[in-house]
């Protein structure tokens, strides 16, 4: 593919994923206090003008207005910006991974819930059902395209061949050598085994130690990554909230109370995007 071809296809991408990344800011904002999201129209949390459609371009609108709203001159949240970026770069990285590709799709949405997810639970302490809900769809979609993928003997990426596989680094799932009952049971178990773990803590602490939101994201999770990738996205997890959290707590003197949300978001999100790579490599390097 030529190479005018590839930016263009990024730029598009990143603008998209900028695009969603606004939306996302709605979520966050609006999930907590139970306001409409789909419907109601944006306007500025400090003196409720309704904004327009020129003052919600991604990221530029916040450069362009010096991170003031236009019509009280309030300071606006750098949480816009940041998070239209990121949703914007982490939607290039999964093309750039997977190419145009179904799990490619599948993980951009994911990533972008776990980012919502991910705010919401830092500021409030809950996950919200809706979010791992998403999640758990998007699981069960990918299931079904594995299965399918496996009945037919093709790869999962059958969108892939439309533009950029050639460029991707990422190998397609071969599901040619991957039976229906293994993908069935891999899945299964990894909705259900580190979920439960987590069920039985959270039962013994009294919800001291977990919360039921981390359980029920770890198996909507589980679901959509298997029970391999499932088990070293815990992990992962545990160890940045490990490591991140005592640096927090030395250098910004938060409290010993965590939301694990975040957290356990980069392990699934560091799974979801190199998880499957890694494994190959280390069965490589093994074998």
């Amino acid at each position: 593919m030529i190479l005018e071809v590839k930016i263009i296809i990024y730029l598009f991408v990143f603008v998209l994923g900028s695009c969603i990344g606004s939306f996302l800011n709605v979520l966050i904002f609006r999930i907590p206090k139970h306001e409409e999201f789909v419907y109601g129209r944006s306007h500025c949390m400090s003196c409720g003008h309704e904004l327009n459609w020129y003052d919600m371009f991604p990221i530029f609108s916040f450069i362009f207005l010096r991170g003031k709203c236009r019509y009280c001159g309030a300071k606006l949240s750098v949480q816009y910006p940041i998070i239209e970026a990121l949703n914007a770069i982490l939607w290039c990285l999964c093309v750039h991974l997977f190419g145009l590709s179904m799990i490619g799709i599948l993980t951009a949405a994911l990533l972008s819930a776990l980012i919502v997810l991910s705010v919401i639970d830092e500021r409030t302490q809950e996950i919200p059902v809706g979010i791992n809900i998403f999640i758990a769809v998007l699981g069960a979609i990918k299931v079904v395209s594995e299965l399918i993928a496996a009945a037919t003997g093709d790869s999962i990426d059958f969108l892939s061949g439309m533009l950029l596989d050639e460029y991707s680094p990422m190998e397609p799932i071969s599901t040619q050598t991957i039976g229906i009952g293994h993908i069935l049971i891999s899945h299964a178990l990894g909705f259900a085994v580190v979920a439960g773990v987590l069920l039985l803590i959270l039962l013994i602490s009294g919800g001291a130690a977990i919360g039921g939101g981390d359980v029920k994201l770890m198996a909507a999770a589980g679901l959509f990554l298997g029970l391999r990738l499932t088990i070293i996205a815990f992990f992962v997890g545990c160890i940045a909230a490990a490591v991140i959290h005592l640096i927090r707590m030395a250098f910004f003197h938060a409290g010993r109370k965590l939301a694990m949300g975040p957290y356990l978001s980069i392990g699934i999100g560091l799974m979801a995007l190199f998880g499957s790579s890694m494994v190959r490599a280390y069965v490589a390097l093994v074998l």
